[in-house]
């Protein structure tokens, strides 16, 4: 017997009137219910029929009426219900009928009566049974249903409410009629040649199965190729440029070619794909292509893959595959056509019968019903999905009634919509227009405030909607378009008066005309490109006063609204802009807040947001503390990160009791949290570089929910004791807390903490040793797992003690620190699996490790006895699993099966594929000299900076010359002179390695050449290779050729270490770890107070260390689509026109070098931008000197300080200026360029003499608009410096920029104009002080200051006056 979702207890005398009526809702809704007058077969014994069902049945529901309990029946029924409730945790939802409640679980009344002659006629230990199963009904969540109220709305409650109660139903594929397809497709693709690229176009309407298909035969087709990647729903990804790029990343990825950083080409990566793919045999589907644009981005050209590779593409264009020139690549294109009767029968019925064929009587209504699809899958399952829900052939026939109004496939899929409550189809349309690809937790939580009561099922079950596998909802594009057709057709020519707007056109439309109305519920505006809004109407709001739903993203606009209305669930306005929000604003119902980027005071305190469940005032800069959010009991999610202005938080903050995640990370002076807390289900809370934070809070009870807490680079001075009553606590983070002197007991004696970082914390480094001395036994030893104790001074006195202590460690990073040896009682930690002690130079001694080892580190522990190495090398020959070693450079031994100075790694083997453990001896790196120069360069730090690093190292498995792609690349970081042993399983996951026995042969002709390539920039001087022998069958694996006489032609050559321009950004962008990089100079570096660059930098890169480690606030409930919070907007846009800029010629041949920057530089802005905020600056304004230049006789001219271009970045002017100095740099970039000179960007004012024209031409307008004006200003207030050119200039020499007689001129104006600065006046006195010695000095190497300049102030900034 099938299992159901409900199993319905219910008496006879309802059957026919309630209980039916409840029948026929629960199945229209999708949910499969067991009654017993349809689901007994004659002649099977019905009790065990019954029991068997109540234990296959999701849910129960118990309709107890007048005379349920005089059934015996239904008595027993209720106590195998109660029993899998309280065994099994089964659900159940009683629905007292009609009947006082207390005489059911009090048995009075009619149930005392029907229970009393059961007492006269059954077991009497029997009835006390049912009386006891009867009197526990009062404890499951019972409703009432009394004769005073409305059936149907009642009814409607108890469905949604056994709905939401149920899991989502398993996503169930029935593949109907696409063998034949798969084959006819398969045949033109022509799989077995190798010689030519292949194109094949699967075109028809949407609908109609072309991405079933493409599934189907990527499934079926796909391990015959190297690599292979379906990308569904491109049209709908690329909408955005940044999409398209993503798609290229996953794409990569999906081939097994792992992309570590972003790309930043126009071409959005496009080199990169054929760079990497342009030798191997791939098979591409892209799903729902729309634009030759999607197509030139992810498969552009005949020399993107190699010889033999299969691209399919879905499209609703006909032409798609005609239009797009791929030059040699053959073209192919395939019709989807609809499906035939009989397959249209089949598909129908697995959606209305969950059988292949019809019900009995139901085959005539049937083939009516499939009619109405045409052949189209998808109307063929919304159709079936929607008559299942009914159980007569009268009732079909009404529906078809319907569907014969609008025959249409968009009136087909409406018909499922109209068939939906009026709630659930509000949810509906708000998904198809707000929702789509969100998570349905956040949705569900969204809708339920608006009262709504979402149950998703109710669309799953109508084929409407999907959920993957990532909890997120999915919708056919067909759904969504005739949702907003809905939406539309209220009033086709008036947004405003709507129900709901999506498009950013119409918005703004509504919002400058001011023709809102009541009508509008849900408003998102979230354009494509970045939009700013000057002039809109500020009260247009006024009129929305049924506004549920308002989004504004990527839209800046001038001023703010004057009234946003009370009703608002949901308000998400990224910039909003304004210190406060209307007066008269109070969102009683509101649930999620959502401001960042605002300038927000948020002075008001939280006393009447019961509801309100999630706030985000990220980079809020005007918020200075957090007041009471008492009244806020709902609250789950409170984000606060880098609000750099924020000092304190109210004491209401810490007792809130559904608080799940609370974040005010780098709120730079946040001096104190709150003083006490109990936070029941607080589950993440971090305060990570929060400088000032000192105190941490006394716990008050004990909190047992899965805990997170990140205090990296706070100024905490102590635990309490109550730190204890964190009996939840997993992981804490409390790296670089220098104030930090000693760790409470309470706190090793956590029971589930398991990760322990600190980082940095040399006055910790004691802890262990004091608690292991205050505890004469360990028996109760502490739980940790995972011990980051990174530079900290270890020494061996404080190392040992920590190791005897910690007995449950799996993973142990002690690396950069002085410990002279580890110790012994390191064998007895049987569960470490993986030991850093990178960065040691004064580790002599590594004893025996335990059996358990894996993974151990040695970088730079160039004090290693020969001894030592030799523990490590023995790991290999006792044949340890997954061994992965990294240790300066020892000889192989002599035990190796082989060992070779020539090639790379080559063996050959048969039937099974050999364990192997490979040793690669690397020398010194092409790119080390140039690598070291470009960072001390870029950073401008100290001498001596990078003298250890280390260089990401990749290897390629080769069978048979052909490559093996694991799922996820695997990456080793070795330094210069060290080797690197692993076991080659090591590279693979479990199942992995078992399938590379299917590249092998078997006899004496199977044998296939195995090659392990190298991809590094360091050079292979010697490699060898180990046999495990209890593994390996020795005659299964040669290192001579077995068949000599057989053409070596399949080998791969030995690759040259990378280029130093191919592979310097790579070094730069992925190992700027700042340990390695500073070395000794890191704790000056950190424990600085002046702002600077380098610790600005350092803080960056830690900030985005610690963010990845820190879970993400989708997974509590915030939305997928919120765009992440940079921390700063002008970084972004500037790294967008940067990439928009880069010229064709450029990113063609340099794409590599361009991606691999992409992600330094944009660190490098966002090091900056954080330095401009400490110093007082909230933003990257364009800020660049304008120089006026002079010609001189015989002599170079002068160039001299003539005034300051200052625009905000929020002015037009400041993108074509942007434009302007990207362009130039693009002009000037030399990829081969390992050293240069710092470069200046400057106005540049040349008195051009009568008749000269100038050498800069501006196709800008408004750039031209711009220096024309600067122009005329610099001419008006200084005549007799005659005519004038302004242009943008980059200079060679940033320090050549001013002639040096006008210097010491320069030091005054600029020291002065510094001084004025908040944030600046160090540094402006810095100037003027130089400035001063300049002077007194009386050298005459720089010229003297006749008299102060005087200046104009001016719209874009100020400009010289002639004195």
């Amino acid at each position: 017997m099938a299992n159901h979702d409900v199993f319905l207890s219910f008496r006879g005398e309802t059957r026919y009137r309630f209980t039916d009526h409840l029948y026929g809702a629960l199945r229209q809704n999708g949910i499969q219910t067991f009654r017993d007058n349809e689901n007994l077969r004659v002649g099977d014994e019905l009790e065990p029929i019954l029991m068997k069902a109540i234990e296959n049945c999701k849910m129960a529901v118990v309709v107890l009426c007048e005379d349920y309990a005089s059934s015996t029946w239904c008595l027993r029924e209720l106590v195998k219900i109660i029993d899998c409730h309280e065994k099994q945790g089964k659900q159940v939802l009683p629905i007292i009928y009609k009947v006082n409640p207390s005489n059911v679980w009090d048995q009075k009344g009619c149930y005392e009566t029907a229970m009393a002659k059961h007492e006269s006629r059954e077991d009497p230990q029997k009835v006390k049974t049912w009386r006891l199963a009867l009197s526990k009904v009062q404890k499951l969540g019972w409703v009432h249903y009394t004769d005073d109220m409305s059936e149907p709305e009642f009814i409607k409650v108890i469905v949604r409410d056994t709905a939401g109660r149920l899991p989502l139903p398993e996503p169930t594929d029935h593949v109907v009629g696409l063998d034949t397809r798969c084959e006819e497709v398969k045949s033109r693709l022509d799989i077995e040649s190798y010689e030519n690229v292949c194109m094949l176009g699967i075109y028809g309407p949407g609908g109609i199965g072309k991405t079933t298909l493409a599934k189907c035969l990527f499934d079926k087709i796909k391990r015959q190729f190297e690599a292979s990647c379906f990308l569904g729903n491109v049209r709908e990804k690329s909408e955005s440029r940044e999409s398209l790029e993503s798609l290229q990343k996953t794409l990569l990825d999906d081939m097994g070619e792992e992309t570590i950083t972003e790309f930043g080409s126009e071409f959005k990566g496009g080199s990169e794909i054929k760079r990497r793919l342009r030798h191997r045999r791939v098979l591409l589907v892209l799903d729902d292509v729309n634009s030759i644009t999607q197509l030139e981005s992810l498969a552009g050209g005949h020399d993107w893959f190699g010889s033999g590779s299969r691209i399919i593409i879905t499209t609703r264009d006909t032409d798609m595959v005609d239009k797009h020139v791929m030059g040699d690549v053959v073209t192919k294109k395939y019709k989807m056509e609809e499906l035939n009767d009989d397959d249209s029968l089949e598909l129908f019925c697995w959606h209305a019968f969950n059988s292949k064929e019809p019900a009995e009587n139901f085959e005539n209504v049937s083939r009516n019903a499939i009619s109405y699809a045409k052949g189209f899958p998808l109307a063929l399952e919304v159709i079936g999905s929607h008559l299942g829900g009914f159980e007569s052939v009268d009732s079909w026939e009404e529906e078809l009634d319907q569907y014969r109004i609008d025959p249409s496939i968009q009136g087909v899929l409406k018909r499922s919509y109209d068939s939906l409550y009026e709630l659930d189809q509000k949810t509906f349309l708000d998904i198809a227009c707000f929702f789509k690809g969100e998570k349905w937790e956040y949705v569900k939580r969204v809708l339920k405030a608006c009262d709504f009561y979402p149950v998703v099922r109710v669309f799953i079950s109508k084929c409407l909607i999907t959920v993957n596998q990532n909890g997120c909802l999915e919708m056919h594009d067909l759904v969504q378009d005739m949702g907003k057709e809905i939406v539309t057709s209220d009033s086709p020519t008036n947004p405003g008066e709507r129900s709901r707007l999506w498009s950013h056109k119409d918005i703004l439309q509504v919002l400058k005309d001011d023709t809102g109305s009541s009508s509008i519920e849900g408003i998102m505006l979230h354009p494509a490109t970045h939009e700013e809004v000057d002039h809109w109407i500020t009260t247009a709001f006024n009129k929305m006063e049924n506004l549920r739903i308002l989004i504004v993203r990527n839209t800046i606009f001038s001023t703010a609204p004057s009234c946003l209305p009370k009703s608002l669930r949901l308000l998400e306005w990224k910039g909003y802009p304004s210190e406060s929000s209307p007066l008269d604003f109070h969102p009683n119902r509101i649930v999620d807040l959502k401001l960042p980027h605002s300038a927000l005071k948020l002075e008001k305190s939280f006393q009447i947001f019961e509801d309100l469940t999630f706030i985000n005032l990220s980079q809020c800069q005007s918020i200075t503390q957090i007041p009471n959010v008492s009244g806020a009991k709902s609250l789950r999610v409170f984000i606060l990160d880098r609000c750099h202005k924020l000092v304190k938080f109210d004491e209401s903050v810490g007792f809130l009791p559904n608080l799940v995640y609370l974040s005010a990370s780098e709120c730079r002076v946040l001096r104190s949290f709150v003083p006490r807390m109990y936070l029941p289900s607080l589950e993440v809370l971090s305060f990570y570089f929060c400088k000032k934070l000192q105190n941490f809070p006394d716990v008050m009870q004990k909190m047992d929910k899965p805990l997170k807490i990140y205090l990296a680079n706070t100024a905490i001075k102590e635990f309490p004791d109550s730190i204890g009553n964190l009996i939840g606590l997993e992981h804490i983070d409390i790296s670089i807390c220098r104030g930090l002197k000693d760790l409470p007991s309470s706190f090793f004696k956590l029971p589930k903490l398991f990760t322990l970082t600190m980082e940095g914390c040399y006055h910790l480094r004691r802890s262990f040793k004091r608690f292991k001395e205050s505890h004469s036994t360990l028996d109760d030893c502490p739980n940790i797992k995972r011990l980051n104790f990174t530079g900290a001074n270890l020494s061996d006195e404080d190392l040992h003690p920590t190791i005897q202590v910690l007995q449950k460690l799996e993973d142990v990073n002690v690396s950069h620190n002085d410990f002279v040896s580890l110790p012994n009682c390191i064998e007895r930690s049987v569960h470490i699996k993986c030991l850093d002690v990178s960065y040691c130079k004064n580790l002599k001694t590594i004893p025996e490790l335990p059996s358990s080892i894996q993974k151990v580190d040695a970088r730079y522990c160039l004090s290693l006895t020969s001894e030592s190495s030799t523990e490590l090398w023995s790991k290999v020959l006792l044949e340890t699993e997954r061994i992965q070693i990294v240790m300066p450079k020892k000889e192989i031994p002599n035990l190796f099966d082989c060992d070779s100075s020539e090639g790379i790694p080559l063996f050959w083997a048969r039937r099974k594929f050999p364990v192997v453990a490979l040793a690669f001896m690397f020398g010194r790196s092409t790119v080390s000299n140039s690598v070291a120069e470009t960072r001390t360069d870029i950073l401008g730090f100290f001498p001596q900076i990078g003298s250890s690093l280390s260089f990401i190292v990749r290897l390629h498995l080769f069978i048979g010359g052909k490559q093996i792609f694991p799922k996820d690349s695997k990456y080793f970081s070795v330094g210069e002179d060290h080797v690197l042993l692993f076991d080659l399983r090591a590279l693979f996951s479990d199942e992995e390695w078992h399938d590379l026995d299917a590249y092998l042969g078997v006899g004496d002709d199977g044998w296939k050449a195995i090659q392990v390539q190298c991809e590094s920039p360091l050079t292979l001087s010697h490699w060898g290779v180990y046999v495990y022998k209890q593994d390996t069958n020795s005659a299964d694996i040669q290192f001579k050729n077995p068949n000599p006489k057989s053409p070596l032609s399949d080998l791969v050559p030995k690759r040259s270490p990378h280029e130093p321009q191919e592979s310097m950004m790579r070094q730069v962008a992925e190992n700027l770890n700042p340990r390695e990089l500073l070395g000794d100079y890191l704790p000056l570096v950190e424990l600085t107070e002046v702002p600077s660059f380098t610790s600005a930098l350092l803080r960056s890169l830690r900030t985005g260390k610690a963010e990845a480690t820190r879970p993400e606030s989708s997974a509590y409930g915030a939305s997928l689509k919120q765009e992440h919070e940079e921390s700063n907007w002008n970084v972004s846009r500037v790294m967008d026109m940067i990439k928009d800029d880069v010229p064709t010629h450029i990113a063609d041949a340099y794409s590599n070098e361009i991606r691999e920057g992409r992600r330094f530089v944009e660190e490098l802005m966002r090091a900056r931008m954080e330095l401009l905020k400490e110093k007082g600056q909230e933003r990257m304004d364009i800020d660049m000197a304008i120089v006026l230049e002079q010609p001189r006789s015989g002599r170079p001219p002068s160039r001299r300080y003539w005034g300051r271009l200052h625009i905000k970045y929020e002015e037009i002017t400041a993108k074509a200026i942007v434009r302007k100095t990207t362009q130039l740099a693009w002009r000037d970039w030399n990829p081969g360029r390992t050293t240069t000179k710092e470069k200046a960007t400057a106005v540049l004012l040349k008195c051009t003499g009568q008749g000269e024209s100038s050498e800069e031409e501006n196709n800008d307008p408004v750039l031209a608009e711009l220096l024309s004006q600067i122009e005329e200003d610099a001419m008006r207030f200084n005549t007799s410096y005659g005519k004038m050119k302004a242009c943008i200039i980059l200079t060679d020499d940033a320090y050549a920029l001013i002639s040096e007689e006008y210097v010491p001129e320069f030091m005054l104006i600029r020291g002065k104009e510094n001084a004025e600065i908040k944030g600046m006046s160090q540094w402006g006195a810095l100037e003027l002080l130089i400035y001063g010695f300049m002077r007194a000095s009386g050298e005459n190497t720089f010229g003297s200051v006749e008299s102060e300049p005087r200046f104009e102030k001016t719209p874009y900034g100020k400009i010289r006056v002639e004195n």
